[in-house]
Order: structure tokens, then C-alpha cells, then sequence
């Protein structure tokens, strides 16, 4: 008996959340209902355009013409156009998937890569499940390769060598840079080098180097306190190092000259290439710098001001108060820094125009305001958005959780507002209105179809068209019409 009342509860309450009048027809043939939080769909007939958010901001669901989203926040979102295009993200940035007809991708972090595409033959892929499983296979423009890390394997241009194979690391290993290859035991450790006129050794720290007749010589001993290098000999910058580190270095080439005594204290740099000097007293709190493309005075934590290039850096009461210049003939950047990310303010401008064309301020946690395209965003928290700027993974799966307040305008005086996910709302396009507070009232002006006013969702429906006006009371579908044309024999 309890199952079967309540059954007949929910379907009550199934048809009076169907048959209940919460939606009113918006510009242009489209729909909005609303049943805050737990239901918010808006439509558009014109652009081919659906939105439904489930639960405040946790599930939305979005089509415009072929394309559609999915977002069940912070877990999962899916974007797709057609059948076969999409795009996937998995507790953001943990787990990121990307389906077209050329390839698959899976990327996790740093970590997890894997990627399939289609060949002539058969199908291509790669996967790296770093730092354990390496692998590919099936592309004809390269060879196959696996390693499963520690026990064994081959792995090829990977890590800035050409070919990397090991067993049972760091037991051994060998490792091919162009035609030099060297051999690793209990890496790293024990080492022997060769390769056409070049040979060498390590048994560090103790002792080791190398050398390639013409090209280089490098010895150590006892690293990193004394080593010497010779480097690029067959070029037209050779190179000579050498260190008692750090008590001493030496690095001395016709474009470079490097001196430091009793690192980090007192460092001194002549750059010929780029023609500048610098001192380092001690580095990095003290620096003077003194060039023809390159100037700078460094005083931290009080004072800092650098400049190379286009580029200028300045520092008050490190790490206070930060600016960031950057003037081009394209275009001037700058970025105002309080405590890193506490308040940002960034701006870049047209050569030719005096406002800017892109700007953005974050006050974190409370605000952030962006403008681009001519459209402006603001939003209210911001808690990650100031530390993780212009990331759109965070833009997608977080920032609406926190967001209390949003606004969106242009130029044209276009806008939109939402406060608490949409319990205030506020929309103006041109002349065209409309608004909700749920659920007292409703307000919208539009040019082709007149003003409606709906108070407790239709307990009170005022309209009033070209046709004429009407009223409905206590959410009855029969109303009360006057003006230039009559309703249903019940005009007044």
C-alpha cells in the first residue's frame, strides 16, 4: 500500500511540474522555463540554440545547431560537433580526450599521453604512461619501440636522445645522440662514451670526462667542484670553462665572458653578441646592467627596474608590487602585479588606438573583469580564474561552481546578467528586455510581441501587444482580454 501511494505522489507531482505554466515564449520564437535551482532551459528557434542547466550550474546541456556540450561540474564535459569530433574532460585537468577523423588523443597531466590515428594499413599509435609504460607502433614515417620502465626496453627520440634502451634500471642502459653513444651501469654512476674520434668515461663523482678530437674536451673531479670544458671547437665561438665551484668560474668565448668569485656573491658578464654588461652583487638581490638594448638596476627586495628589448620589468618592495611593459610597433602590453596574483591588472593596446583593446583585472577571490572583442565579462568569486589565468579548462568546469554574480556586455549596450545562477536574471538586446526574480516576478519588453509581467509565475499574467491586452489570474489558461481584439466572447 505505501509503494502504491507512493507512486501515485510522484506522478502528481510529475504532471503538475509538466502541466505547470513556468515558461513564456521569448523573442523570436524561442522559450524560457525556469524552476530555480533545479531547472533553467532557454531556446532560441532563430539561431537553432538550447541551454538546460540542472541544480544551479552542476549540469548543463547546450546544442546550436551540430554542435553540443555536456557538464556535469567538476566531474565531466563533453563537446561535440557531428558525429565524430569531440572533445572530453575528466575531473579537469586530471584527464583531457580529443576524437576526430584524423586522430585520438588521451592526455593526463604530464603523465598519461596516448594517441591513435589511422595509416594506410593499419592503425597508428603512441602511449606513454609516464614514468612506467612507453610505446609505439604502426606509423610508417617511424619505427615501433616499447619499455615498460624499470624492467627493460627501447625508446626512441625521446628525452633528447635519439635511441634509449635499458634493462633492468638503473642496472644498465645505453643511450645514442647523433652518432655518439654512451654506456650506463648502476646509472649514474659508471658511464663509457665512444663514438667516431670521441671516447670517455665517468665514475662520479669522482672522476670522468670526455672528448671528440676538433670538437670538445670535458673532465671533472670531484662534481660539480672542479670541471673543465672546451666546447664548439670546430666552430667559430669555441668555448673554455672552468670551475672551482664555488669558489671560482671561468666561461670565455670571442661573444661571451663569464666571471664569478665565491658564488653567489659577485658575478660579472660581458655579452658581445648582444652588447651588454652586468654585474651580479651579490645574485640575485643586487644586479647592474648597462647595454645598448639591455639596462637594468636591481635592489631587492626594495627596488628593481630591468629592461631588454620591448621588454621592461619592474619590482617595488618585492614581491608587493610587480610591472610588466611591453611596447612594439604592433602593440603596447603592460600588467600590474599586488602579491602575485592578489590583484592583477593587464591591458594591451593597438598601435593605433588609444584604448585597449584586451584588458583584464582580478582581485582575488572576490572579482575578475576581462574585455576582448569588444565584450566585456564580469564575474563574482574568482578563485581560481587570478591564479590560472586564460585557462578555459578551468572557465569550463569550475569557475561557474562559485561564480555568485555575472555580467556580460558590449559595446551596442547588449547584455546580460545572472546573480546565484540565474535566480535574478537580466537580459537586454537593442530595445528588448527581459527579467526574472524567482519566483515573484517576470518582465519582459520585446519589440515584436509587447510587455508581459508574470507575478508568482502566472498567479498574475499581465500582456499588452499590438492585439491588445490581456490578463490572467490564478494560473488559469483562460484570460481576460481587451483592446483591438477580443478573446474567447470574455473581453471586457
Amino acid at each position: 500500500m505505501g509503494n502504491i501511494l507512493l507512486s501515485r505522489r510522484l506522478l502528481v507531482l510529475l504532471c503538475f511540474l509538466l502541466l505547470w505554466p513556468w515558461g513564456v515564449a521569448a523573442e523570436k520564437g524561442g522559450r524560457i522555463v525556469t524552476l530555480w535551482p533545479l531547472l533553467d532551459y532557454r531556446s532560441s528557434v532563430e539561431t537553432d540554440y538550447q541551454v538546460t542547466h540542472l541544480l544551479g550550474p552542476l549540469i548543463k546541456l547546450e546544442k546550436k545547431g551540430t554542435e553540443a556540450e555536456f557538464a556535469l561540474r567538476p566531474f565531466f564535459y563533453r563537446a561535440a560537433e557531428g558525429p565524430v569530433e569531440s572533445f572530453s574532460e575528466l575531473l579537469y585537468p586530471l584527464l583531457t580526450t580529443s576524437r576526430s577523423d584524423a586522430e585520438t588523443n588521451w592526455r593526463g597531466l604530464q603523465f598519461l599521453n596516448y594517441r591513435r590515428a589511422p595509416q594506410a594499413e593499419e592503425q597508428a599509435s603512441s602511449l606513454t604512461l609516464f614514468p612506467f609504460l612507453f610505446s609505439r607502433r604502426g606509423d610508417t614515417e617511424k619505427p615501433d619501440y616499447f619499455a615498460f620502465f624499470p624492467f627493460g626496453g627501447t625508446l626512441l627520440e625521446r628525452f633528447g636522445r635519439d635511441e634509449i634502451h635499458f634493462t633492468l634500471f638503473p642496472l644498465h642502459a645505453r643511450t645514442k645522440k647523433d652518432e655518439t653513444s654512451t654506456e650506463h651501469w648502476l646509472w649514474p654512476f659508471f658511464s663509457r662514451i665512444h663514438g667516431p674520434d670521441e671516447s670517455g668515461f665517468d665514475f662520479w663523482p669522482l672522476w670522468g670526462g670526455s672528448r671528440k678530437e676538433g670538437v670538445y674536451r670535458k673532465s671533472y673531479l670531484l662534481w660539480p667542484i672542479f670541471f673543465s670544458e672546451d666546447l664548439h671547437l670546430d666552430g667559430d665561438n669555441p668555448r673554455r670553462i672552468r670551475a672551482a665551484f664555488p669558489f671560482y668560474l671561468e666561461d670565455e668565448s670571442p661573444e661571451f665572458t663569464r666571471h664569478t668569485v665565491l658564488w653567489p656573491f659577485f658575478g660579472h658578464v660581458v655579452d658581445r653578441r648582444r652588447n651588454y654588461e652586468q654585474w651580479d652583487l651579490p645574485m640575485p638581490l643586487v644586479r647592474i646592467t648597462r647595454g645598448k638594448d639591455r639596462q637594468g638596476l636591481r635592489l631587492l627586495p626594495f627596488f628593481a627596474d630591468e629592461r631588454s628589448g620591448d621588454r621592461r620589468k619592474r619590482w617595488f618592495l618585492w614581491p608587493l608590487y610587480k610591472i610588466e611593459e611591453n611596447r612594439s610597433d604592433n602593440y603596447r602590453f603592460r600588467r600590474d602585479q599586488v602579491l602575485f596574483f592578489l590583484y592583477s591588472q593587464q591591458q594591451k593596446t593597438l598601435a593605433a588606438e588609444s584604448i585597449p583593446d584586451r584588458r583584464r583585472i582580478d582581485l582575488w577571490p572576490l572579482v575578475s573583469f576581462r574585455r576582448a572583442n569588444n565584450v566585456n565579462h564580469l564575474h563574482l568569486l574568482s578563485l581560481l580564474e587570478p591564479i590560472f589565468p586564460e585557462q578555459p579548462g578551468i572557465e569550463r568546469n569550475w569557475a561557474p561552481l562559485w561564480r555568485l554574480y555575472q555580467r556580460k556586455w558590449d559595446d551596442s549596450g547588449n547584455s546580460v546578467s545572472s546573480f546565484l545562477w540565474n535566480l535574478y536574471w537580466h537580459e537586454r538586446r537593442g530595445e528588448d528586455r527581459a527579467m526574472e526574480l524567482f519566483p515573484l516576478f517576470r518582465y519582459t519588453r520585446q519589440s515584436d510581441s509587447g510587455t508581459d509581467l508574470s507575478l508568482l509565475k502566472g498567479l498574475f499574467r499581465y500582456r499588452h501587444a499590438g492585439d491588445g491586452k490581456r490578463i490572467n489570474l490564478f494560473y488559469l489558461p483562460w484570460p481576460l482580454a481587451w483592446g483591438d481584439r477580443m478573446e474567447a466572447g470574455v473581453g471586457i
